[in-house]
């Protein structure tokens, strides 16, 4: 599927490349070749310019005999002819380098004549592309006789075509290169997306497998009780109160699942009030001793007066609920947790550490993805989901501030959360 995308992208890219390449090509040809074509118009009107003065003076002095009339200079540079004609097309006077073939058909001379000058477009005897002017001049008597000033326009038109090639070229180079850019653009404007996706499919997948347990057994012992229909519930405790265990266990799950969601979607509130930390964690460490009683945990609290942030006092509370009850979970019965806050770098820095088994290195940069466990059996068997430190980065970041695990298997691990001090 994205390979896909990422093809039709590239030609989407390199199409749009093309279509501008064209018409930025196209108006620069035209341009050139508009400039081209208008020297040369205006090259072959002044000259003719110059030469109708004389010429009709020249035709004056010769009413009765207009043919045989010099026409043009004696010395023609560059390819420039001159030739004097009849309304009728009939050739008067020519320099020498005239090509019949090459001067102006009746339809020009007919339009200078009705019109005033004209420009027209021939070909030689050899099939050479000339550009002729026809000027219509006043003889004796009210005749009307033409001058014909003309060139060849085959070095304008190789120019265009040297410069069409390259054009050309340079376009074809400019879609190879749109491809090959457009193909890497592609992959990398795709890449969040493909990741984002296989995070979805991950998370879908997980959540399928965090909640297929839970569900197998609520109907396992749902099965067992209706085997056993004609005994009270109170002859299968351990049943009902697996079911009411498990059922706790998905709402549990369920619950940080749409906490999750929600967190993604933008859709969950914050308050933004002044926020002593300290407070949060000495009250949050007072409430978890309850949990951590049976497995004769301690936990420590630790607070360097009043340290203000300003934030969500719940997503906090919360925040440190998670911290905190992660380390009783992952520490052996027996062992000490610690819970601190302090103030370092113009930030309030909370930190919670146990002395437990530690997690291994190639754990830790997963340690806040949803559903990773670096120790399933042992997680599931705590009733762990694998979400947890999922929302604690959420609630740290939601508030302009960071979380980081430092850990050594065997060592325990150090769990720290900094976040913007009030000062």
């Amino acid at each position: 599927m994205f390979s896909q995308a990422r093809w039709r992208l590239t030609l989407w890219f390199a199409g749009v490349t093309a279509l501008i390449l064209a018409v930025v090509g196209g108006a620069i040809f035209l341009s050139a070749r508009t400039a081209l074509f208008d020297q040369v118009n205006d090259d072959l009107e002044a000259r003719a310019g110059r030469e109708a003065g004389g010429l009709a003076a020249r035709l004056i002095a010769r009413p009765r005999d207009p043919q045989d009339v010099p026409v043009g200079p004696a010395f023609t540079a560059g390819g420039y002819f001159y030739a004097l004609v009849s309304p009728e097309g009939a050739v008067l006077g020519q320099t020498a380098n005239v090509d019949p073939d090459g001067l102006a058909g009746d339809d020009a001379i007919a339009s200078a004549i009705e019109d005033g000058p004209t420009f027209a477009d021939t070909q030689s005897s050899d099939g050479e592309d000339l550009r002729v002017y026809v000027r219509p001049i006043q003889g004796p008597s009210g005749r009307v006789f033409l001058l014909e000033v003309g060139r060849s326009t085959e070095p304008e038109r190789q120019a265009l075509r040297r410069l069409l090639f390259i054009l050309g070229g340079g376009g074809g180079a400019g879609v190879l290169l749109a491809l090959g850019g457009g193909f890497f653009l592609a992959g990398r404007a795709l890449a969040p997306i493909q990741t984002a996706m296989g995070r979805q499919r991950a998370f879908v997948a997980d959540a399928s497998h965090e909640l297929r347990t839970p569900l197998a057994l609520i109907r396992a012992n749902a099965e067992l009780l209706k085997r056993h229909a004609d005994q009270p519930p109170s002859e299968n405790p351990a049943s009902v109160d697996d079911i009411i265990g498990e059922t706790d266990r998905l709402s549990h799950i369920v619950g940080q699942m749409l906490t999750l969601a929600q967190a993604d979607a933008g859709q969950t509130p914050f308050q933004h009030e002044d926020v002593d930390l300290s407070e949060i964690a000495a009250d949050t460490a007072r409430e978890m001793r309850l949990l951590a009683g049976p497995k004769n945990i301690s936990i420590e609290a630790q607070t360097a007066g009043p340290i203000h942030v300003t934030g969500d006092t719940t997503r906090l509370r919360e925040l440190a609920t998670i911290l905190i009850d992660n380390a009783i979970k992952y520490s052996d019965p027996g062992a000490a947790v610690r819970v601190s806050v302090r103030a370092a770098d113009g930030k309030a820095r909370l930190q919670v550490t146990d002395s437990g088994r530690g997690i291994p290195p190639e754990a830790l940069p997963h340690l806040f993805d949803r559903f990773y466990r670096a120790d399933k059996a042992r997680s599931r068997e705590m009733g762990g989901s694998g979400l947890g430190l999922a929302i604690a980065k959420w609630i740290a970041e939601a508030h302009g501030g960071s979380i980081r695990v430092e850990s050594a298997p065997g060592t325990g691990a150090t769990v720290t959360v900094e976040l913007p001090s009030r000062g």
